[in-house]
Parts: structure tokens; sequence; C-alpha cells
């Protein structure tokens, strides 16, 4: 069904399901879905995707990365077109990309890596309003949770914490649970109206090279069709 999904912390799908994919710790090795789509549509028009670390006191903001490369604002995803990849040294010379600034590691005690900083889809003109009227029987995640991720193809479930039913494209139940279930690259292509209320959100991303400050974030976005679980 379709479901409406909440500002700032809502982008934390993006980032897991979708944001591991670009970095070159998983398009060298090809353990990433997108590997080979530069410069093809992975997302719908309305989608602009970016990882920027030169956001001013931002949680995943860095004045150079961890292999002395000045950070940079990387444009990942433009009018739903694969335009960049986050890259490190390393990833540079197996994937042949030029570095983005985003080699990154928690301490001397690991090997730095490609990893996000700031990582947010762009804000579109679309109001929340006319998301809700546009749904006749769907779901508003207002509130999104944690979840699981299939590292290589973005399979996901998110919990969401605060759910409501949206009828006739108005709001009126609350829901007890809800988990959102299904693909990074499917997801991307269903996302059809992006808002205005851009909001971001910090926290602690954990891959290769350890546990590093990231920040995540998006507006109010509509996504046509999804598997949703759970009940009222």
């Amino acid at each position: 069904m379709p479901v409406v999904i909440g500002n700032g912390f809502g982008g934390v799908i993006f980032h897991e399901a979708c944001g591991h994919l670009l970095e070159t710790t998983s398009v060298a090795k090809k353990a990433s879905v997108f590997h080979d789509k530069m410069g093809e549509m992975i997302a719908n028009p309305v989608v602009n995707a970016v990882d920027d670390g030169t956001l001013a006191n931002e949680w995943g903001s860095i004045n150079i990365d961890d292999e002395g490369l000045e950070t940079q604002r990387t444009q990942l995803i433009k009018d739903g077109k694969l335009t960049s990849f986050m890259v490190d040294r390393m990833g540079g010379m197996k994937t042949g990309f030029e570095p983005t600034g985003s080699g990154r590691r928690e301490s001397y005690k690991f090997a730095p890596t490609s990893r996000m900083r700031n990582t947010f889809i762009e804000p579109g003109d679309s109001s929340i309003d006319d998301m809700i009227g546009s749904v006749e029987r769907g779901i508003y995640a207002k509130k999104m949770g944690g979840g699981s991720v299939q590292p290589g193809t973005g399979e996901f479930n998110f919990a969401v914490q605060e759910a409501y039913l949206i009828e006739n494209g108005k709001i009126t139940t609350p829901l007890k649970s809800a988990t959102l279930i299904s693909t990074g690259p499917k997801v991307l292509k269903e996302i059809s109206m992006v808002g205005s209320d851009f909001a971001l959100a910090a926290g602690m991303c954990g891959s290769v090279s350890g546990a590093v400050p990231t920040t995540v974030g998006q507006a109010t976005l509509k996504v046509d069709s999804i598997l949703v679980g759970g009940g009222n």
C-alpha cells in the first residue's frame, strides 16, 4: 500500500537500504546491485540524494577524511540518475572512480574505507497535505524506528514507532504497530512525492572500519507501494 514517511529520521531507510550500496566498500566487490548502474535511472525523477561532509556543525561533517583528503558535497543521485559513488582511495583504485573524501574509520585500529557522512534525500516542493490527500488507503509513518538490512541487495524491514492509517485522504486511526518491508532499489523507484519540510537526524553507523558519526535526513515523502506488516 502507499506510505507517507515522515521527515528527519525517516531518512534512515535511504541510509541503510541504499546508502551502503553506494559505497565503494561494496561496489568494488560487485556486492552492490548498483555496481554497474552509473549514469542510469535508479530512482523516480523526483529523487535527489546527497552525501555532504561540508555542512556546518552537523554530526557527520568532517574537515578532512581519514586518508587526508578534503571533504566535499557528493551528489549521489540527480533527478533519479546515479551520478556518483562514495569513494575512498582504495575503492578508487579498484573501481576507477575519483575519491570523494569519504575514507573514514573509528580509530587507528581500523583501516579507513568509504563511509557516509551526512546523507540525505534533498527536499522537494510537495506538501504533506497533498501527499496525505492523494492516498485512498495507506499508512502515515510519522516516526521511524530501527530495522534490519540485507547487505548487497538492500532488502530491509523497518519498524515504525508512530503510525496512522490514512483513509480517503485523511489521517484516521493510530496503529499499534507497522513494519515497512521492501528493497532499497525498489523503494527509490516508488517515491513519487517529496516535501519541503527537510530535517536531519544524527546517529552512529557501524561498518568494517568501525562506528562513525553520521547524519540521515529527508523531507516527508510518499512511497506509492510498499509491503506493510502489522495491525491496528
